[in-house]
């Protein structure tokens, strides 16, 4: 094969990529409009990586006709990011945080995940004074007991599925509501901490993966429901849990939004959480949003535990 043969089937590859790369990239920009388009606005990080190769690629063809798709899908890719610098909301954090700190974590631990140990040594390393823990089965939640320490409070729902959930604390549990949120029979949790005499509202939650429409709607109501619940409580509110939701999506603005709460890892571009060993389905689904008036001081991704999850882990600082 000629060195123009391989130019040309490079070149006719490359048109269809760029095609497919743009068509995804219009899917992704209609994400308001509900499902399925918001599947695609999930893999932000992927199409932009992708339109940057194809651009590359077309430069090094030099194919002028490759170029008006390259250029469709940079400007397509572009725009999430320059909505994300428009957005009018402030983003400096509050100067007067001098209280104390408050760290809480959340871990979806797999519910058919073997290596418990390492998920038992992650917890034991990095305590929390709160920790929301998901898909916790009857097996997970005698580890939980017998080999996790420092956490004398804990409330427990298990199901032999991805949707038990739990709450650890080494504070006073005050009180404890389970809540079917999306009214569709998976648990949550608003449990009250009284951490340092001041009364912490923790939302434990793990909504359904929007894959049909049916899921879609279900992950919504949960999120609608746990948002009106963190705008009405009295005391500040934490939000942890696997949200099946990424930062790009709509709907993440509006949980923010709705709640009043502020997301925890705002300023960190990279954010991945699940399925981290493959760049190509990375995703920032688990999340920890906290109140506004406080400072984020510290919010990391842990390392694996076995889990397709990583676990994570805030701490934020109250004002006086």
């Amino acid at each position: 094969m000629s060195f123009e043969q391989l130019r040309r089937y490079g070149s006719s590859a490359l048109r269809i990529a760029l095609a497919g790369l743009v068509v995804a990239s219009l899917l992704a920009a209609l994400a308001p409009l509900g499902w399925p388009f918001e599947l695609f606005v999930h893999f932000r990080w992927q199409l932009d990586v992708a339109a940057v190769l194809g651009a590359l690629a077309v430069l090094m063809l030099r194919d002028r006709q490759l170029v008006v798709f390259a250029a469709g899908a940079l400007v397509l890719q572009a725009q999430p990011l320059i909505a994300a610098w428009r957005d009018p909301r402030p983003t400096t954090p509050p100067t007067d945080c001098t209280g104390p700190e408050f760290t809480v974590a959340t871990v979806n631990l797999q519910f058919d995940n073997l290596a418990r140990s390492r998920a038992v040594d992650w917890l034991n390393a990095h305590p929390a004074d709160v920790v929301v823990l998901q898909e916790v089965t009857h097996a997970w939640a005698d580890s939980l007991r017998h080999d996790v320490h420092g956490y004398p409070q804990g409330r427990l729902l298990t199901r032999e599925d991805p949707y038990g959930i739990a709450v650890l604390s080494r504070w006073p549990i005050l009180h404890v509501t389970p809540e079917d949120y999306a009214r569709d029979g998976l648990p949550s949790f608003v449990v009250t901490v009284l951490v340092q005499d001041r009364p912490v509202e923790v939302v434990g939650l793990h909504s359904h993966w929007p894959v049909l429409p049916s899921l879609y709607a279900s992950r919504n109501r949960a999120l609608h429901a746990a948002a009106a619940q963190a705008r009405a409580a009295k005391v500040p509110v934490v939000l942890a849990g696997d949200l099946n939701l990424t930062p790009y999506a709509p709907a993440f603005r509006g949980l923010l939004d709705e709640s009043g709460l502020a997301d925890a890892f705002a300023q960190r571009a990279w954010r991945p959480t699940w399925r981290v060993s493959s760049w190509l389905l990375a995703l920032p689904i688990d999340h920890v949003l906290v109140p506004p008036s406080t400072c984020v001081t510290r919010a990391e991704i842990g390392s694996a535990t076995g889990s397709d999850h990583r676990p994570v882990r805030v701490t934020i600082r109250w004002p006086q």
